[in-house]
Protein backbone atom coordinates (compact mmCIF):
# COMPACT_ATOMS: atom_id res chain seq x y z
CA UNK A 1 0.00 0.00 0.00
CA UNK A 2 3.18 2.48 0.60
CA UNK A 3 4.67 1.62 -2.72
CA UNK A 4 1.68 1.93 -4.01
CA UNK A 5 0.80 5.51 -2.83
CA UNK A 6 4.62 6.57 -3.43
CA UNK A 7 3.88 5.87 -7.25
CA UNK A 8 0.63 7.53 -7.57
CA UNK A 9 2.41 10.65 -5.30
CA UNK A 10 4.77 10.64 -8.14
CA UNK A 11 2.76 10.25 -11.06
CA UNK A 12 1.15 13.45 -9.81
CA UNK A 13 3.86 15.44 -8.91
CA UNK A 14 4.72 14.37 -12.82
CA UNK A 15 1.49 15.52 -14.37
CA UNK A 16 1.53 18.93 -12.35
CA UNK A 17 5.03 19.72 -13.15
CA UNK A 18 4.67 19.11 -16.71
CA UNK A 19 1.59 21.06 -17.40
CA UNK A 20 3.27 23.89 -15.36
CA UNK A 21 6.21 23.74 -17.47
CA UNK A 22 4.14 23.76 -20.61
CA UNK A 23 2.88 27.37 -19.68
CA UNK A 24 6.19 28.60 -18.37
CA UNK A 25 7.66 28.16 -21.51
CA UNK A 26 4.81 30.63 -22.80
CA UNK A 27 5.71 33.16 -20.42
CA UNK A 28 9.51 33.01 -21.27
CA UNK A 29 8.24 33.32 -24.95
CA UNK A 30 6.59 36.31 -23.89
CA UNK A 31 9.20 37.51 -21.90
CA UNK A 32 11.78 36.75 -25.26
CA UNK A 33 9.38 38.71 -27.39
CA UNK A 34 8.46 42.10 -24.68
CA UNK A 35 10.86 41.87 -21.92
CA UNK A 36 9.11 42.77 -18.46
CA UNK A 37 6.72 45.34 -20.07
CA UNK A 38 3.90 42.19 -21.92
CA UNK A 39 1.19 44.54 -23.36
CA UNK A 40 -1.79 43.71 -21.51
CA UNK A 41 -3.93 42.98 -24.86
CA UNK A 42 -1.18 40.08 -25.50
CA UNK A 43 -1.02 39.05 -22.67
CA UNK A 44 -5.05 38.83 -22.30
CA UNK A 45 -4.67 36.57 -25.61
CA UNK A 46 -2.73 33.79 -23.62
CA UNK A 47 -4.82 33.83 -20.75
CA UNK A 48 -8.29 33.21 -22.73
CA UNK A 49 -6.48 30.17 -24.12
CA UNK A 50 -3.99 28.88 -21.70
CA UNK A 51 -6.56 26.12 -19.75
CA UNK A 52 -7.39 24.93 -23.54
CA UNK A 53 -3.54 24.92 -24.19
CA UNK A 54 -3.41 23.23 -20.87
CA UNK A 55 -5.91 20.69 -21.87
CA UNK A 56 -3.94 19.91 -25.01
CA UNK A 57 -0.85 19.58 -23.39
CA UNK A 58 -2.11 17.13 -21.36
CA UNK A 59 -4.16 14.96 -23.89
CA UNK A 60 -0.83 14.63 -25.54
CA UNK A 61 1.32 13.98 -22.49
CA UNK A 62 -1.57 10.54 -21.73
CA UNK A 63 -1.54 9.75 -25.80
CA UNK A 64 2.08 9.12 -25.67
CA UNK A 65 2.24 7.38 -22.91
CA UNK A 66 4.81 9.55 -21.18
CA UNK A 67 3.42 8.59 -17.53
CA UNK A 68 4.88 5.52 -16.10
CA UNK A 69 7.74 5.39 -18.83
CA UNK A 70 10.53 4.10 -16.85
CA UNK A 71 10.56 1.27 -18.43
CA UNK A 72 11.52 2.89 -22.15
CA UNK A 73 14.83 4.35 -22.85
CA UNK A 74 15.67 7.66 -22.49
CA UNK A 75 15.73 8.04 -26.68
CA UNK A 76 12.09 6.78 -26.50
CA UNK A 77 11.00 9.61 -23.97
CA UNK A 78 12.65 12.43 -25.42
CA UNK A 79 11.24 11.24 -28.87
CA UNK A 80 7.67 11.13 -27.34
CA UNK A 81 8.45 14.97 -25.52
CA UNK A 82 9.38 16.37 -29.20
CA UNK A 83 6.24 15.05 -30.66
CA UNK A 84 3.85 16.20 -27.92
CA UNK A 85 5.85 19.35 -28.78
CA UNK A 86 4.94 19.94 -32.32
CA UNK A 87 1.20 18.92 -32.04
CA UNK A 88 0.87 21.18 -29.05
CA UNK A 89 2.40 24.28 -31.19
CA UNK A 90 -0.17 22.95 -34.21
CA UNK A 91 -3.13 22.86 -31.04
CA UNK A 92 -2.03 26.55 -29.74
CA UNK A 93 -2.36 27.98 -33.34
CA UNK A 94 -5.27 26.41 -33.84
CA UNK A 95 -6.72 27.42 -31.07
CA UNK A 96 -5.94 30.82 -31.01
CA UNK A 97 -7.27 31.01 -34.48
CA UNK A 98 -10.62 29.94 -32.98
CA UNK A 99 -10.86 32.16 -30.36
CA UNK A 100 -10.09 34.75 -32.45
CA UNK A 101 -6.51 35.53 -30.06
CA UNK A 102 -5.18 37.31 -33.29
CA UNK A 103 -3.11 39.41 -30.47
CA UNK A 104 -1.44 36.71 -29.41
CA UNK A 105 1.85 36.89 -30.80
CA UNK A 106 2.87 34.64 -33.75
CA UNK A 107 6.65 35.10 -32.55
CA UNK A 108 5.68 33.48 -29.35
CA UNK A 109 3.69 30.38 -30.92
CA UNK A 110 6.93 29.53 -32.77
CA UNK A 111 9.61 30.39 -29.78
CA UNK A 112 7.29 28.48 -27.12
CA UNK A 113 7.99 25.30 -28.37
CA UNK A 114 11.78 25.50 -28.14
CA UNK A 115 11.29 27.21 -24.80
CA UNK A 116 9.07 24.39 -23.54
CA UNK A 117 11.56 21.44 -24.78
CA UNK A 118 13.97 22.12 -22.89
CA UNK A 119 12.47 22.90 -19.71
CA UNK A 120 10.59 19.55 -20.34
CA UNK A 121 14.02 17.68 -21.36
CA UNK A 122 15.59 18.44 -18.60
CA UNK A 123 12.93 18.08 -15.83
CA UNK A 124 12.05 14.97 -17.45
CA UNK A 125 15.36 13.33 -17.34
CA UNK A 126 15.67 14.05 -13.96
CA UNK A 127 12.00 12.21 -13.42
CA UNK A 128 13.17 9.07 -15.59
CA UNK A 129 16.22 8.40 -13.46
CA UNK A 130 14.28 9.37 -9.88
CA UNK A 131 11.05 6.99 -11.45
CA UNK A 132 13.69 4.16 -12.42
CA UNK A 133 15.68 4.13 -9.30
CA UNK A 134 12.21 4.15 -7.82
CA UNK A 135 10.94 0.79 -9.11
CA UNK A 136 11.84 -2.86 -7.25
CA UNK A 137 13.54 -5.54 -9.69
CA UNK A 138 11.23 -8.00 -10.31
CA UNK A 139 12.12 -11.36 -10.64
CA UNK A 140 10.38 -13.70 -13.54
CA UNK A 141 10.48 -17.21 -14.99
CA UNK A 142 10.70 -17.44 -19.00
CA UNK A 143 8.92 -20.25 -20.01
CA UNK A 144 9.39 -21.73 -23.10
CA UNK A 145 11.25 -23.45 -26.00
CA UNK A 146 15.13 -22.71 -25.14
CA UNK A 147 15.93 -20.37 -28.50
CA UNK A 148 12.37 -18.51 -28.25
CA UNK A 149 13.30 -18.36 -24.16
CA UNK A 150 16.81 -16.98 -24.46
CA UNK A 151 15.55 -14.38 -26.64
CA UNK A 152 12.41 -13.24 -24.69
CA UNK A 153 14.80 -13.20 -21.48
CA UNK A 154 17.18 -10.68 -23.46
CA UNK A 155 14.28 -8.46 -24.38
CA UNK A 156 12.95 -8.22 -20.91
CA UNK A 157 15.94 -7.49 -19.50
CA UNK A 158 17.37 -5.07 -22.09
CA UNK A 159 14.09 -3.01 -22.95
CA UNK A 160 13.24 -2.41 -19.05
CA UNK A 161 16.66 -1.45 -18.40
CA UNK A 162 17.31 -3.81 -15.80
CA UNK A 163 13.97 -3.49 -13.78
CA UNK A 164 13.08 -7.24 -14.57
CA UNK A 165 15.83 -9.93 -13.53
CA UNK A 166 15.56 -13.42 -15.10
CA UNK A 167 16.03 -15.98 -12.39
CA UNK A 168 16.16 -18.85 -15.30
CA UNK A 169 14.37 -21.07 -17.49
CA UNK A 170 11.38 -23.55 -17.24
CA UNK A 171 11.56 -25.80 -21.02
CA UNK A 172 9.77 -28.39 -22.53
CA UNK A 173 10.84 -31.88 -21.66
CA UNK A 174 11.21 -32.80 -25.42
CA UNK A 175 13.70 -29.69 -26.38
CA UNK A 176 16.70 -31.30 -26.65
CA UNK A 177 16.38 -30.56 -29.90
CA UNK A 178 16.21 -26.74 -29.29
CA UNK A 179 18.78 -26.83 -26.83
CA UNK A 180 21.36 -28.43 -29.85
CA UNK A 181 20.10 -25.37 -32.51
CA UNK A 182 20.58 -23.21 -29.17
CA UNK A 183 24.16 -23.81 -29.01
CA UNK A 184 24.67 -24.06 -32.79
CA UNK A 185 23.67 -20.37 -33.61
CA UNK A 186 25.36 -18.99 -30.45
CA UNK A 187 29.08 -20.55 -31.97
CA UNK A 188 28.20 -18.38 -35.30
CA UNK A 189 30.20 -16.00 -35.61
CA UNK A 190 27.69 -13.64 -37.46
CA UNK A 191 28.22 -9.85 -37.16
CA UNK A 192 25.38 -8.57 -34.28
CA UNK A 193 24.90 -12.26 -33.86
CA UNK A 194 22.22 -11.17 -30.40
CA UNK A 195 23.03 -15.07 -29.16
CA UNK A 196 26.33 -14.41 -29.01
CA UNK A 197 27.43 -15.04 -25.45
CA UNK A 198 24.27 -15.28 -23.89
CA UNK A 199 23.42 -18.92 -23.39
CA UNK A 200 25.01 -19.85 -20.03
CA UNK A 201 23.78 -16.28 -18.50
CA UNK A 202 20.57 -18.42 -17.23
CA UNK A 203 19.87 -21.39 -15.59
CA UNK A 204 17.32 -23.96 -16.94
CA UNK A 205 15.35 -24.90 -13.68
CA UNK A 206 13.50 -27.49 -14.62
CA UNK A 207 11.29 -28.56 -17.37
CA UNK A 208 7.41 -28.67 -17.37
CA UNK A 209 7.04 -31.87 -15.10
CA UNK A 210 7.96 -29.84 -12.73
CA UNK A 211 7.08 -26.62 -13.15
CA UNK A 212 5.13 -25.95 -10.06
CA UNK A 213 8.47 -27.24 -7.61
CA UNK A 214 10.19 -24.68 -9.86
CA UNK A 215 7.66 -22.19 -9.14
CA UNK A 216 7.93 -22.47 -5.21
CA UNK A 217 11.42 -22.97 -5.19
CA UNK A 218 12.29 -19.40 -6.72
CA UNK A 219 8.76 -17.31 -5.84
CA UNK A 220 8.88 -15.05 -8.99
CA UNK A 221 7.04 -11.80 -9.19
CA UNK A 222 5.96 -12.90 -12.55
CA UNK A 223 6.35 -15.74 -15.53
CA UNK A 224 6.33 -14.81 -19.21
CA UNK A 225 5.39 -17.77 -21.17
CA UNK A 226 6.40 -18.25 -25.08
CA UNK A 227 3.82 -18.78 -27.84
CA UNK A 228 5.47 -22.18 -28.70
CA UNK A 229 4.49 -23.79 -25.74
CA UNK A 230 1.29 -26.30 -26.37
CA UNK A 231 -2.08 -24.97 -25.16
CA UNK A 232 -1.77 -27.84 -22.73
CA UNK A 233 0.91 -26.24 -21.12
CA UNK A 234 0.18 -22.69 -21.05
CA UNK A 235 -2.97 -24.01 -19.47
CA UNK A 236 -1.10 -25.60 -16.80
CA UNK A 237 1.14 -22.22 -16.28
CA UNK A 238 -1.64 -20.19 -16.00
CA UNK A 239 -3.12 -22.73 -13.65
CA UNK A 240 -0.07 -22.58 -11.41
CA UNK A 241 0.52 -18.88 -10.98
CA UNK A 242 -3.18 -18.22 -10.59
CA UNK A 243 -3.29 -20.76 -7.81
CA UNK A 244 -0.18 -19.34 -6.59
CA UNK A 245 -1.13 -15.51 -6.34
CA UNK A 246 1.95 -15.00 -9.59
CA UNK A 247 1.30 -12.61 -12.39
CA UNK A 248 1.63 -14.37 -15.38
CA UNK A 249 1.71 -12.96 -19.24
CA UNK A 250 1.65 -14.90 -22.05
CA UNK A 251 3.15 -14.17 -25.51
CA UNK A 252 0.23 -14.80 -27.98
CA UNK A 253 0.45 -17.11 -30.93
CA UNK A 254 -1.60 -16.94 -34.00
CA UNK A 255 -4.39 -19.19 -32.85
CA UNK A 256 -4.97 -16.91 -29.56
CA UNK A 257 -4.90 -13.32 -31.99
CA UNK A 258 -7.57 -14.73 -33.92
CA UNK A 259 -9.61 -15.00 -30.54
CA UNK A 260 -8.57 -11.25 -29.37
CA UNK A 261 -11.79 -9.43 -28.99
CA UNK A 262 -14.17 -11.73 -29.44
CA UNK A 263 -17.68 -11.15 -28.45
CA UNK A 264 -19.51 -12.93 -25.76
CA UNK A 265 -22.71 -14.62 -26.30
CA UNK A 266 -25.24 -16.53 -24.70
CA UNK A 267 -27.08 -19.74 -26.16
CA UNK A 268 -29.95 -20.29 -23.80
CA UNK A 269 -27.49 -20.93 -20.58
CA UNK A 270 -24.41 -21.79 -22.29
CA UNK A 271 -21.20 -19.02 -23.00
CA UNK A 272 -20.46 -18.77 -26.30
CA UNK A 273 -17.62 -16.99 -27.69
CA UNK A 274 -18.17 -15.64 -31.25
CA UNK A 275 -15.11 -15.05 -33.33
CA UNK A 276 -15.35 -12.24 -36.08
CA UNK A 277 -14.04 -11.97 -39.53
CA UNK A 278 -10.88 -10.88 -40.21
CA UNK A 279 -11.40 -8.44 -42.06
CA UNK A 280 -12.29 -4.32 -41.97
CA UNK A 281 -16.01 -4.30 -41.91
CA UNK A 282 -17.74 -2.85 -45.37
CA UNK A 283 -19.34 0.00 -44.11
CA UNK A 284 -15.95 0.96 -42.26
CA UNK A 285 -14.24 1.09 -46.08
CA UNK A 286 -15.89 3.62 -47.16
CA UNK A 287 -14.76 5.92 -44.33
CA UNK A 288 -11.40 4.80 -44.62
CA UNK A 289 -11.26 5.18 -48.52
CA UNK A 290 -12.28 8.64 -48.38
CA UNK A 291 -9.62 9.40 -45.41
CA UNK A 292 -6.93 8.19 -47.49
CA UNK A 293 -7.79 10.40 -50.44
CA UNK A 294 -8.74 13.44 -48.14
CA UNK A 295 -5.18 12.76 -46.26
CA UNK A 296 -3.10 11.72 -49.05
CA UNK A 297 -3.91 14.80 -51.64
CA UNK A 298 -2.94 17.07 -48.61
CA UNK A 299 0.14 15.05 -47.78
CA UNK A 300 0.97 15.46 -51.57
CA UNK A 301 0.51 19.33 -51.74
CA UNK A 302 2.45 19.86 -48.27
CA UNK A 303 5.56 17.49 -49.44
CA UNK A 304 5.82 19.04 -53.09
CA UNK A 305 8.88 21.24 -52.19
CA UNK A 306 10.51 17.99 -49.82
CA UNK A 307 9.47 15.92 -53.09
CA UNK A 308 11.40 18.33 -54.92
CA UNK A 309 14.52 18.48 -52.97
CA UNK A 310 14.94 14.48 -52.43
CA UNK A 311 14.48 14.25 -56.54
CA UNK A 312 17.33 16.47 -56.83
CA UNK A 313 19.32 14.90 -54.25
CA UNK A 314 18.91 11.08 -55.34
CA UNK A 315 20.27 12.62 -58.72
CA UNK A 316 23.37 14.06 -57.62
CA UNK A 317 24.38 11.16 -55.19
CA UNK A 318 24.05 7.85 -57.97
CA UNK A 319 22.94 7.15 -61.79
CA UNK A 320 19.34 6.06 -62.37
CA UNK A 321 16.26 7.18 -62.01
CA UNK A 322 14.41 9.35 -59.58
CA UNK A 323 11.76 6.90 -58.91
CA UNK A 324 12.07 2.96 -58.00
CA UNK A 325 8.94 0.83 -59.24
CA UNK A 326 8.77 -2.51 -57.91
CA UNK A 327 5.71 -5.40 -57.68
CA UNK A 328 3.92 -6.22 -54.16
CA UNK A 329 0.64 -7.47 -53.13
CA UNK A 330 -2.05 -6.01 -51.82
CA UNK A 331 -5.80 -6.89 -51.10
CA UNK A 332 -6.91 -10.60 -51.66
CA UNK A 333 -3.25 -10.83 -53.33
CA UNK A 334 -4.11 -8.41 -55.94
CA UNK A 335 -0.84 -7.39 -57.57
CA UNK A 336 0.43 -3.79 -58.33
CA UNK A 337 3.37 -1.88 -58.91
CA UNK A 338 4.70 0.17 -55.88
CA UNK A 339 6.27 3.41 -56.15
CA UNK A 340 9.17 4.64 -54.14
CA UNK A 341 12.56 7.22 -54.08
CA UNK A 342 14.99 5.22 -55.37
CA UNK A 343 17.59 4.21 -52.61
CA UNK A 344 19.59 0.99 -53.54
CA UNK A 345 22.05 1.58 -56.55
CA UNK A 346 20.69 0.68 -59.86
CA UNK A 347 20.22 -2.98 -60.50
CA UNK A 348 20.73 -4.24 -57.10
CA UNK A 349 19.24 -7.45 -57.20
CA UNK A 350 21.03 -8.21 -60.45
CA UNK A 351 23.15 -11.06 -59.12
CA UNK A 352 21.69 -11.84 -56.20
CA UNK A 353 17.85 -11.98 -56.88
CA UNK A 354 15.08 -11.19 -54.53
CA UNK A 355 16.69 -10.24 -51.15
CA UNK A 356 15.05 -9.14 -48.12
CA UNK A 357 17.24 -5.27 -46.85
CA UNK A 358 18.95 -5.46 -43.75
CA UNK A 359 19.97 -2.79 -41.49
CA UNK A 360 23.24 -1.95 -43.12
CA UNK A 361 22.63 -3.20 -46.77
CA UNK A 362 25.71 -2.26 -48.94
CA UNK A 363 23.10 -1.43 -51.65
CA UNK A 364 21.70 1.75 -50.03
CA UNK A 365 23.38 4.32 -50.98
CA UNK A 366 24.66 8.01 -49.22
CA UNK A 367 21.35 9.94 -49.57
CA UNK A 368 19.03 6.57 -50.06
CA UNK A 369 20.19 5.93 -46.09
CA UNK A 370 19.09 9.12 -44.90
CA UNK A 371 16.09 8.93 -46.99
CA UNK A 372 14.94 5.62 -45.51
CA UNK A 373 15.56 7.18 -42.43
CA UNK A 374 12.89 9.33 -42.43
CA UNK A 375 11.04 7.51 -44.16
CA UNK A 376 11.00 10.34 -47.01
CA UNK A 377 11.06 7.50 -49.23
CA UNK A 378 7.86 6.68 -48.68
CA UNK A 379 6.68 9.78 -50.29
CA UNK A 380 5.54 8.33 -53.52
CA UNK A 381 3.31 5.23 -52.25
CA UNK A 382 0.58 8.49 -51.66
CA UNK A 383 0.16 7.82 -55.54
CA UNK A 384 -0.03 4.44 -54.92
CA UNK A 385 -3.18 5.78 -51.88
CA UNK A 386 -4.99 7.97 -54.54
CA UNK A 387 -4.98 5.19 -57.60
CA UNK A 388 -6.06 2.61 -54.32
CA UNK A 389 -4.08 0.58 -54.35
CA UNK A 390 -2.96 1.15 -50.79
CA UNK A 391 -4.23 2.63 -47.98
CA UNK A 392 -2.42 5.34 -45.42
CA UNK A 393 -2.55 2.58 -42.63
CA UNK A 394 -2.27 -1.00 -43.15
CA UNK A 395 0.28 -4.17 -43.61
CA UNK A 396 3.02 -3.06 -45.19
CA UNK A 397 2.74 -4.86 -48.56
CA UNK A 398 5.24 -7.55 -49.24
CA UNK A 399 6.73 -8.83 -52.47
CA UNK A 400 5.37 -11.97 -53.97
CA UNK A 401 8.63 -13.97 -53.67
CA UNK A 402 8.57 -13.16 -50.11
CA UNK A 403 5.19 -13.26 -49.71
CA UNK A 404 5.04 -17.39 -51.43
CA UNK A 405 7.98 -18.08 -48.56
CA UNK A 406 6.37 -16.27 -45.42
CA UNK A 407 3.13 -18.66 -46.42
CA UNK A 408 4.92 -21.67 -46.90
CA UNK A 409 6.51 -21.31 -43.15
CA UNK A 410 3.31 -19.79 -41.73
CA UNK A 411 0.16 -20.39 -43.98
CA UNK A 412 -1.61 -17.65 -41.29
CA UNK A 413 0.59 -15.16 -43.64
CA UNK A 414 -2.19 -14.99 -45.95
CA UNK A 415 -4.99 -13.64 -43.69
CA UNK A 416 -2.24 -10.61 -43.61
CA UNK A 417 -3.94 -9.74 -46.97
CA UNK A 418 -7.50 -9.88 -45.78
CA UNK A 419 -7.29 -5.68 -45.99
CA UNK A 420 -5.53 -2.95 -47.99
CA UNK A 421 -1.89 -2.61 -47.47
CA UNK A 422 -0.70 0.24 -45.87
CA UNK A 423 1.97 2.94 -45.82
CA UNK A 424 2.68 2.51 -41.95
CA UNK A 425 0.57 0.11 -39.60
CA UNK A 426 0.68 -1.21 -36.30
CA UNK A 427 3.78 -3.40 -37.04
CA UNK A 428 5.79 -0.26 -37.71
CA UNK A 429 4.92 1.50 -34.47
CA UNK A 430 5.40 -1.37 -32.71
CA UNK A 431 8.21 -3.14 -33.76
CA UNK A 432 11.78 -2.60 -34.66
CA UNK A 433 13.67 -3.09 -38.05
CA UNK A 434 15.12 -6.45 -36.63
CA UNK A 435 11.46 -7.01 -35.73
CA UNK A 436 11.08 -11.08 -36.91
CA UNK A 437 8.06 -11.92 -39.76
CA UNK A 438 6.55 -13.69 -36.98
CA UNK A 439 6.18 -11.21 -34.64
CA UNK A 440 5.38 -8.11 -37.28
CA UNK A 441 2.49 -10.25 -38.35
CA UNK A 442 0.79 -10.80 -35.40
CA UNK A 443 1.10 -7.05 -35.07
CA UNK A 444 -1.07 -6.85 -38.43
CA UNK A 445 -3.40 -9.71 -37.60
CA UNK A 446 -3.71 -7.72 -34.66
CA UNK A 447 -4.78 -4.22 -36.31
CA UNK A 448 -7.35 -6.01 -38.72
CA UNK A 449 -8.83 -7.55 -35.04
CA UNK A 450 -8.72 -4.05 -34.24
CA UNK A 451 -9.97 -1.77 -36.50
CA UNK A 452 -11.18 1.34 -36.12
CA UNK A 453 -10.40 5.19 -37.57
CA UNK A 454 -9.57 6.49 -34.04
CA UNK A 455 -6.60 3.41 -34.18
CA UNK A 456 -5.67 4.51 -37.89
CA UNK A 457 -5.37 8.23 -36.40
CA UNK A 458 -3.44 6.86 -33.31
CA UNK A 459 -0.59 5.20 -35.60
CA UNK A 460 -0.57 7.88 -37.65
CA UNK A 461 0.37 9.69 -34.92
CA UNK A 462 2.32 7.39 -33.28
CA UNK A 463 4.55 7.03 -37.03
CA UNK A 464 5.77 10.95 -36.15
CA UNK A 465 7.80 9.38 -33.00
CA UNK A 466 8.79 6.43 -34.67
CA UNK A 467 10.64 8.69 -37.76
CA UNK A 468 12.82 10.25 -34.73
CA UNK A 469 14.19 6.70 -34.01
CA UNK A 470 16.44 5.42 -35.92
CA UNK A 471 16.08 1.88 -34.67
CA UNK A 472 12.65 1.89 -35.21
CA UNK A 473 12.37 3.11 -38.30
CA UNK A 474 11.49 -0.18 -40.86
Amino acid sequence: MIKRKKSMLFQITLLVLDLVLINLGYLLAFLIKFGWNIPAINFAAYLSTWPWLTLAALSLFYFYGLYGSYRWRWAEVFASLICVLFFQALAAMALSFLFRGFSFPRSVLLTAPFMQLALLALWRRVAWLLEKGMQETRKVIVVGQPLEAVVLAEKLESATGGSIKVAGFVVDASSDRGVQELERLEREELPGNPLCGILGRWPVLGDMTNFCDCLDDVRPDQVFACSTLSQEDKAGVVYACVSRDRKVSLVPDLYEIMLAQARLEQVDDVPVFTVGCLAIPEEAQFIKRATDILLSLAALAVAAPLYLLAAFAIKLDSPGPVLYRQKRLTLQGKPFYLYKFRTMVVNAEQETGPVLASENDPRVTRVGRFLRAARIDEIPQLLNVLKGDMSIVGPRPERPFFVNELIKEKPEYIYRMNVKSGITGLAQIAGRYSTSPENKLKYDLLYTKSYSPAKDLAILLQTVKVILMKDRAS
